[in-house]
């Protein structure tokens, strides 16, 4: 007697290769993505490591330019625009030295990092606050 061939189970095969095909195809993709995700996470995270380091150094340089007489030049609530730095390629800070009261100011830093078409890609703010403190010496002796 002679087995009979199953004609219903014809092309499963077939059925069974594409959908192997689509699953390692997802996969793929999913794994594309995620790495394309992680790079861009990782770019983003040096663009503002940048604009950070542009806006303490905009910082410093803004208090050590700045003389004590300058500043007690300010009028109270009056504020100092200073002049952009350049600190690398697409990397700059703005600044500003604002006198609070008395011997009291804020020194603020906009750190910025710009894509070659002048596009922001990340910014950063700093601020500091500055008390001017005259030194009381009293001599009781005399200099030699």
């Amino acid at each position: 007697m002679r087995a009979r061939r199953r004609s219903d189970e014809r092309g499963i095969a077939l059925a069974v290769a594409v959908f192997a095909l689509v699953v390692i195809g997802a996969l793929v993709a999913g794994t594309f993505f995620a790495g394309r995700l992680e790079q861009q996470t990782g770019m983003n995270t040096f663009f503002a490591a940048q604009a950070t380091e542009a806006a303490e150094a905009g910082l410093s340089e803004a208090v050590a330019s700045q003389t004590a007489a300058a500043l007690l030049a300010l009028d109270p609530n009056e504020t100092n625009e200073l002049p952009l730095v350049n600190v690398g390629d697409h990397t700059s800070a703005t600044r500003s030295v604002t006198r609070l009261a008395g011997n009291l100011f804020l020194v603020r830093s906009l750190g910025s990092r710009t894509n070659p078409a002048g596009g922001e890609l990340a910014r950063r703010s700093l601020g500091q606050l500055i008390r001017l403190v005259q030194a009381d010496i009293e001599v009781n002796a005399g200099l030699t």
